[in-house]
């Protein structure tokens, strides 16, 4: 564990501002009893809680209940209680953990000291910590700072103990049923136990907060970093309004009921009953008055804290909306940009796309094409006439093989250049790319050679397309040197699948080996590879 008790209570974390007192110590921070500051405050509180138990002895010992007092005219009754004035100090600078067990132990070792039941004394051993938890739940609910600055601070805990007390006098209750008194006795110790602990919180505690507070909750921000503020839910605030209410009411109709339960008089024609009967409605209607404006101005005034908490949320969550709709604006102004921006890095990716393409496509017919002529060259053609032979004896057509060569190409050369030899070539491929039919492709084999796949065709048709190749090849000018080039001719032989070869090296030889045999027989003519033909006859032909 590493040293500090902030790493040892992970709940807290530290928070800039006044410390207010809903944010309590958890009690369980006594378990890190090997912290300086830890056990500090752990003696403190026992300690209190000895002298708390102690003064209630002293009450019950002394009599310091129902003391009856004269003032503005009219009789009252205030009960001293200091175990309240520690445990309430207590509940303002560290939680209401820390003030209501004292509260309670106190009240309940002084109900057993003055003969109450057990089961009784458990009860009324809850009358002050019902006090001290009104107070706690009502500074959680509007957040406001324990160190009494200001007027309004002042006002708004003096009508919250006011509250307070008048909540915790229900043990008045208990006590005056185990003690068997009367209606005037228990209106005595209600009104002395609230009216006490008013009077105690505003003369002793409020004084104390406001010079005591800021040094307290220094020592204790520098050794317990503050939690984390967490607001009061809507359903506890209104709880919280709700039970002031209640408070009120009940008050008005308890001073009703004991007032009208101390104007009993036992002998109604007594003339000494009938002015102590008098005088007592004087002095309860004046009391009553009294209480009354300090319920009207506590009340304002918790109402007007309550409508500044509630508008100051208000504008909180008006703000917040407003933040979260200008960060929504912004990142959807941010998504459009971006999308924009994606378009268009889409359409320039597709620009570039299509531009690869192109030069795919222009290195595709580089690698497939001849330069000169443009036909395909000779890679292309051992590329795609396997599978055209493939393809035919799947689908069971035959595939033609012509091999051409130009007749006294090196004559041309020699005598006109080899701008109109190439001239030749690129005439000859013309001839060849309007002759065909779509099925078949022409290749340049090599230097004046070439050769055609005729797809789907038989040895007589091939023989006519090339008879019409002849025709028009012959039918061909071009401008030479001396002169222009006429009568163009050319040998071929061709050889037929599956009739001379069922695969690619077969064929080419077979019509290489019949374009040898027409260049044999006096050129520009065409031959066919003799069926059965013998490698050796073949050779000799050659």
């Amino acid at each position: 564990m590493r040293d500090g008790l902030l790493e040892s209570v992970p709940l807290f974390a530290s928070v800039p501002g006044q410390p207010r007192a809903s944010q309590g110590l958890p009690l369980r921070i006594l378990r890190h009893w090997q912290q300086p500051a830890v056990q500090r405050l752990a003696l403190l509180w026992i300690l209190n809680l000895l002298v708390c138990i102690v003064f209630g002895l002293l009450v019950v010992q002394w009599q310091w209940f129902a003391i009856s007092m004269h003032f503005g005219g009219t009789d009252l009754h205030v009960t001293v209680y200091p175990p309240m004035i520690l445990c309430l100090l207590w509940v303002m600078w560290f939680g209401v953990i820390w003030g209501a067990i004292p509260a309670y132990l106190s009240t309940f070792v002084l109900a057993l000291y003055s003969g109450m039941p057990l089961q009784w004394a458990l009860l009324f051993g809850l009358a002050d910590p019902l006090g001290l938890l009104v107070i706690g739940t009502v500074y959680r609910a509007i957040q406001m700072p324990v160190v009494l600055n200001t007027a309004s601070q002042w006002l708004f805990f003096m009508a919250i103990c006011f509250i307070a007390s008048v909540f915790s006098a229900t043990g008045s209750f208990v006590w005056s049923h185990t003690s068997q008194l009367g209606d005037a006795g228990l209106f005595g110790i209600w009104q002395g136990w609230w009216l006490g602990g008013f009077l105690q919180a505003s003369l002793i505690n409020g004084p104390i907060m406001a010079l005591a507070s800021p040094a307290v909750l220094r020592w204790r921000m520098q050794h317990f970093p503050q939690p984390q503020i967490r607001l009061m839910e809507k359903w506890r605030l209104l709880l919280t309004s709700a039970l002031g209410v209640l408070g009120v009411l009940g008050f008005l109709w308890l001073s009703l009921f004991f007032s009208t339960g101390s104007l009993r008089i036992s002998q109604p024609n007594s003339l000494a009953d009938w002015q102590h009967l008098a005088l007592v409605t004087r002095e309860s209607t004046i009391a009553v008055y009294w209480v009354m404006t300090v319920l009207f101005l506590a009340m304002v005034f918790l109402g007007y804290r309550f409508f500044l908490h509630w508008t100051h949320e208000l504008e909180r969550a008006a703000a917040k909306t407003a933040a979260e709709r200008d960060i929504a604006l912004r990142r959807q102004a941010e998504a459009e940009a971006a999308r924009a921006d994606m378009e268009l890095l889409n359409q320039e990716l597709a620009i570039r796309m299509v531009e690869v393409e192109s030069l795919q496509f222009q290195l595709q017919e580089q690698a497939t094409r001849d330069p000169l002529t443009y036909l395909y060259n000779r890679r292309y053609l051992h590329e795609t006439l396997p599978i055209e032979l493939q393809r035919a004896q799947r689908q069971q057509y035959s595939v033609c093989v012509v091999m051409i060569d130009l007749d006294f190409f090196k004559a041309v050369n020699d005598r006109h250049g080899h701008a109109v030899g190439d001239a030749v070539l690129v005439t000859l491929a013309g001839v060849l790319r309007t002759g065909l039919r779509a099925v078949d492709f022409s290749a340049r084999y090599g230097g004046e050679e070439f050769c055609l796949v005729l797809a789907d065709i038989d040895l007589v048709m091939a023989q006519q397309c090339v008879e019409q190749l002849q025709r028009c090849y012959a039918s061909q000018h071009i401008r030479g040197v001396g002169g222009d080039l006429t009568g163009l001719t050319f040998s071929a032989g061709i050889a037929c699948c599956p009739l001379h070869g069922a695969d690619e090296k077969s064929l080419l030889r077979a019509a290489d080996r019949a374009l040898y045999k027409a260049k044999a027989d006096g050129r520009n003519c065409i031959r066919l590879a003799p069926d059965g033909l013998l490698d050796a006859e073949m050779d000799t032909l050659a």
